[in-house]
């Protein structure tokens, strides 16, 4: 019923109901006119009966007291100028004494009123007098008067000019309306234009200027507050995103100059910026990529020992010494009799042997290097792609083989930094949870506890991985590190968007951790003991139960 206001504009919305109340303001005081009309034209009727009815027996009282029936009927006569009187009779003794026009008999009398007054019978007033001669009533009158030949034109006649006036009014309120409700409508279509404007060229700068100093102009000032925070958070954001991708080129560019020695590792890396972009994993991807690296070193190390050993092989030296046996292939006997190499070659030639084999058995460990860390590579590619597939999917997991998951994406990492991990599993049921989210959650927090260990300088740095349950309905993940700890006043918001104590940090980290345990059901907190003093960062997620199973 209201959908149709609703959807009207704001101009015609204003006049809608500056019409409607003025409509119904002046339908109520018509009404209030028309009953007071009502009411007064009928007491006014009444009266006015009553008077003549006074008139009339004042003035047959001489002709009933002399029992002049002719006068009496002269008298009754005289309502002749009253064209609403139908009929008069006068009453002595019980008998009718005297009539005018049509008159009623004593049957009819009966429905007048007994005493002086009036009485409605349909459309017609009767009214009952009486004729007092020497303080005694010697005969009534009655008298029937046809109020709705006089009531009912008078009321239509009334009915019909409030009718106007109503219309007329409506139709100055309608025209007033008008010309009014711009004040309150063209301030708020000049904010819906400026809104409109700023979605469709996406220019925060624009502002609206405030031409009102009541509730409109406030909404002017808020609304223009709003776009300066808008406009410095996409400043903000364009900034953001302008640092990220030069990190995410510089990135790129070391890799690819480490990928020199493979064209398997540089499709594996590919495969892996790919992959992380198309499931969101933003934090996830980070690790994988600085773990990648990490391995990438290995790999130039052990291609770098390789092709040193190669341009190093006494290889060459065989050759020669096999040319000179050739070279003397028809009298060897006399060439290891006589010349003086043969001896020389007799003893190198063993020696030769041993370099060789040493040589050999030193580029396969490295060759064997070089492929474990190409399968290293191979793994968490193919994990990430795993973990990609099923983005969004809330199905019964694993908090174990998560850990081990992340663990693994930040193992070069926690080695090359002398991080001693310690597991701390519990049996604990599966929980009901995205297994994409729990591990952003866990690459990061373990990220961020390898770095507070690396911070803190210490020769013993301890990273502990706890799982546990809480209660009967949550599983929890503790992740501990004895690195630089949490200052007390920074708890409250560390997990504030845009917070970080790293020198290269952007904050954006622990608050989407927070906003991923939030949306699984879960929560994510920390605790810490001041500076120096380590770290706690606890996860609880919910059991998986029979019904998500």
């Amino acid at each position: 019923m209201l959908r149709f206001p609703r959807n009207l504009p704001i101009q015609r919305k204003v006049t809608l109901v500056v019409l409607v109340t003025a409509t119904a303001c002046l339908i109520v005081a018509c009404v209030a006119l028309f009953a007071f009309q009502l009411l007064s034209f009928r007491r006014n009727f009444i009266a006015d009966l009553a008077s003549l009815s006074d008139v009339v027996a004042n003035s047959a009282i001489s002709a009933v007291a002399f029992n002049d029936t002719e006068a009496a009927k002269a008298v009754l006569a005289g309502m002749k100028a009253k064209p609403h009187v139908r009929s008069a009779s006068i009453v002595k003794d019980g008998e009718i004494f005297a009539l005018f026009a049509e008159g009623d008999d004593l049957p009819k009398l009966e429905r007048y009123p007994k005493e002086t007054g009036f009485r409605f019978d349909g459309n017609a007033l009767l009214y009952t007098n009486e004729i007092i001669f020497d303080e005694e009533a010697i005969a009534r009158l009655y008298i029937r008067s046809d109020y709705g030949a006089v009531y009912f034109p008078l009321l239509k006649l009334y009915g019909v000019i409030l009718a106007g006036v109503l219309l007329v009014s409506v139709g100055i309120a309608w025209i007033i309306s008008l010309r009014l409700q711009r004040f309150v409508s063209e301030p708020i279509l000049k904010l819906a234009d400026t809104a409109r404007t700023i979605a469709l060229n996406k220019d925060y700068s624009v502002r609206v200027a405030r031409s009102h100093e009541d509730e409109v102009g406030v909404f002017t000032d808020a609304f223009n507050q709003m776009l300066e925070q808008i406009e410095m958070q996409d400043s903000q954001l364009q900034r953001a995103q302008q640092t990220l991708e030069k990190q995410v080129d510089a990135l790129q560019r070391e890799i690819a100059e480490r990928e020199r020695a493979e064209h398997q590792l540089a499709d594996a890396h590919n495969q892996l910026v790919e992959t992380s972009r198309q499931a969101g994993m933003a934090e996830v991807a980070t690790g994988v990529l600085h773990n990648v690296g990490n391995v990438l070193n290995s790999v130039n190390v052990s291609a770098t020992l390789v092709s040193d050993r190669v341009r190093q092989s006494k290889a060459e030296n065989l050759a020669k010494a096999a040319g000179l046996l050739r070279e003397h292939a028809g009298d060897l006997e006399g060439f290891f009799a006589r010349d003086p190499r043969a001896k020389l070659l007799l003893e190198y030639l063993p020696n030769l042997g041993e370099h060789l084999n040493e040589e050999r058995a030193e580029m396969l460990s490295e060759l064997q290097l070089l492929t474990k860390n190409l399968d290293h590579i191979k793994d968490i590619v193919a994990m990430q792609q795993n973990y990609a597939k099923v983005s969004g999917v809330v199905e019964p997991v694993s908090v174990a083989s998560l850990a081990e998951d992340a663990l693994q994406i930040h193992e070069a990492a926690l080695v090359r930094h002398s991080v001693q991990v310690v597991r701390e599993y519990s049996d604990v049921p599966l929980v009901a949870a995205d297994k994409h989210k729990i591990l952003q959650i866990l690459v990061n927090l373990i990220g961020n506890a390898k770095y507070a260990t690396e911070e803190q300088a210490r020769d013993e740095k301890r990273l502990v991985i706890a799982i546990g349950l809480s209660g009967s309905q949550a599983v929890r993940v503790q992740v501990k590190d004895n690195g630089v700890g949490i200052a007390p006043e920074n708890l409250v918001k560390i997990f504030s968007h845009g917070f970080t104590t790293k020198k290269e940090g952007h904050g954006f980290g622990l608050h989407s951790c927070a906003l991923a345990a939030r949306d699984m059901g879960g929560s994510l907190f920390a605790e810490s003991d001041g500076r120096g003093k380590g770290a706690t960062f606890t996860l609880d997620l919910p059991i998986a139960r029979a019904k998500a199973a």
